[in-house]
């Protein structure tokens, strides 16, 4: 019998996600079960071996979006592989975009759960708030924008691109594919799991060397304006980025 099988769960759910060979596989429950099974491994990882992944930012990130799936409504993703233009180097070429208005209610979700004005232990909560944010603040440039304009940013927030309006996206690829990293590295580090099958046959760039930086994307600034991320993938605008209204 098979010891450990979480391990094998997390990493099938997120090669089906991740990797383009799987595609067929895909189906309307691929991203609700691999953010359960993330849960499921953070949890695991820590009670039976004291290895703690909940600290690292992505995971920190992708919680909020699994328990927003998990607790208040649906979250869907759009596929997509990226067209790069010429003056633009980007750091991967999928996207597993959502919409931003989403993740605009999975961190409001995420502060109204947790910080109850007139509660006892309110400013308890509201240091434990500000301290989970500082740290997925540090894998995501934009959250502070989200913060300032929450209310914007949870109904459908769009900009007209070019002349264009297009709905606000957040793509994850990037959270996934570095927390699988880590989880990997943690795996090598622990005996009873680094013998598994499913960790002997990942390749070298399964490690959180070859991790996704915050900045991901990098363009010649004197040739377009900065890109966007959208439900239709990267907009690249070249002349007007205005609000939509």
């Amino acid at each position: 019998m098979h010891k450990h099988t979480f391990i094998d769960r997390y990493f099938h759910s997120q090669k089906e996600l991740l990797d383009f060979r799987s595609s067929d596989e895909r189906d309307i429950n691929t991203l609700y079960s691999y953010l359960n099974n993330l849960h499921s491994v953070a949890d695991k990882l820590k009670d039976l071996f004291d290895c703690n992944i909940k600290n690292s930012p992505e995971f920190k990130i992708l919680r909020l979006i699994r328990n927003y799936f998990h607790h208040v409504g649906d979250v869907d993703e759009v596929r997509l592989i990226a067209v790069i233009p010429e003056h633009v180097l980007i750091s991967h070429t999928q996207n597993i975009i959502i919409p931003l208005e989403t993740f605009a209610k999975s961190v409001k979700s995420f502060i109204d759960n947790n910080v109850v004005e007139g509660r006892k232990d309110y400013q308890r909560k509201m240091d434990f708030v500000t301290k989970e944010l500082s740290i997925i603040g540090e894998c995501f440039s934009y959250l502070n924008d989200i913060l300032t304009n929450m209310k914007m940013c949870c109904d459908k927030p769009s900009l007209k691109l070019d002349g264009v309006v297009y709905e606000l996206g957040f793509d994850m690829y990037k959270f996934v594919y570095n927390i699988t990293n880590l989880i990997a590295d943690s795996c090598r580090s622990i005996d009873e799991l680094a013998c598994k099958t499913v960790i002997t046959s990942l390749d070298e760039s399964y490690t959180v060397e070859n991790n996704i930086g915050k900045i991901d994307t990098l363009y010649h600034p004197g040739k377009m304006k900065t890109p966007v991320t959208t439900m239709n993938g990267m907009i690249y605008p070249k002349n007007s980025i205005e609000l939509a209204i």
